[in-house]
């Protein structure tokens, strides 16, 4: 009966883990680091593009300075707006599927997710711009 209770115990502490929820963090108006000013439009998505792929995301152009990207981790599906200039970018919450998406809070997987193509988007415009030098 004892090993009984710690299996539902463990279930319950697995089932509740797996639904954890957290606020969607949207990256609004990140600044590029300084030197990238000197690269243009094409060379910005270009990076962009890159470091979205370089994560398995698949990426889609709306039209100048607007891309949608798409993360599909098994039946998981997660879509966001990617809007840049030559100065600043922003991730946006688009859609998703199989995230528990309420309106504000979303799976906490999601802002990993985000917050990893963020960083790889910085490093990926930084290393083109030291390469223009």
């Amino acid at each position: 009966m004892r090993r009984f209770k710690f299996a539902v115990v463990g279930l319950l502490t697995l089932l509740v883990a797996a639904c954890r929820t957290a606020p969607v963090e949207n990256v609004t108006h990140h600044a590029f680091p300084a030197g990238t000013e000197k690269l243009s439009l094409a060379q910005i998505e270009e990076s962009i593009i890159k470091a979205a792929s370089d994560r398995d995301w698949i990426i889609t152009r709306q039209a100048e300075g607007v891309l949608f990207a798409t993360y599909s981790p098994r039946s998981h599906m997660a879509k966001v707006r990617i809007g840049f200039d030559k100065t600043e970018f922003s991730i946006v919450y688009a859609d998703s599927t199989n995230l528990n998406y309420d309106g504000a809070s979303i799976h906490y997987n999601y802002n990993r997710w985000v917050n990893n193509l963020r960083q790889d988007i910085l490093r990926e415009v930084s290393a083109k711009a030291a390469l223009a030098n």
